[in-house]
């Protein structure tokens, strides 16, 4: 198992993403499962400035999976978002969302970056933004209306 993985944000706060849930992830850029894109949401809580992923959701039935495109469409991930809200008595939420790119070194496309100004605009809470790729993952988070990349810290 690799380490976990703490990405830095320009303001100095810190993102943990546990191994487990990285190879969980992962687990969707290789064999048959890599022909088409994959993602789900991030749920956690904040830590003041910190954020910690302590879960996610893969692929449900309703979604869309096309060779160069994921829609989160299935309604399971709000329903697992609520529940744990629910069972964390509120310390846990939703926090983002992670989806697959068909490339080594992932970077946001124009539609990527258009859905994440949309889940901003609704909420004036911090989110992150995860791409996981073949060889690297790129991470990124709301700040000011925009998603900027954060930096892996090694």
């Amino acid at each position: 198992m690799q380490p976990d993985l703490i990405f830095a944000t320009q303001s100095g706060a810190f993102v943990l993403l546990p191994s487990p849930l990285a190879d969980i992830m992962r687990r969707f850029t290789v064999g048959d499962e890599a022909r088409t894109e994959a993602g789900g949401i991030l749920i956690g809580s904040h830590r003041g400035d910190h954020m910690e992923i302590t879960d996610c959701t893969t692929p449900l039935r309703r979604d869309v999976r096309k060779p160069y495109l994921f829609d989160r469409k299935d309604r399971g991930h709000h329903v697992a978002a609520i529940a744990a809200w629910t069972k964390s008595l509120g310390r846990k939420s939703f926090l983002g969302e992670w989806h697959t790119h068909p490339e080594d070194y992932p970077t946001p496309s124009g539609i990527d970056r258009a859905t994440w100004e949309g889940i901003v605009a609704k909420s004036a809470d911090t989110r992150v933004f995860v791409i996981v790729g073949r060889n690297d993952i790129w991470a990124g988070m709301s700040a000011t209306g925009t998603v900027v990349r954060m930096s892996p810290v090694k």
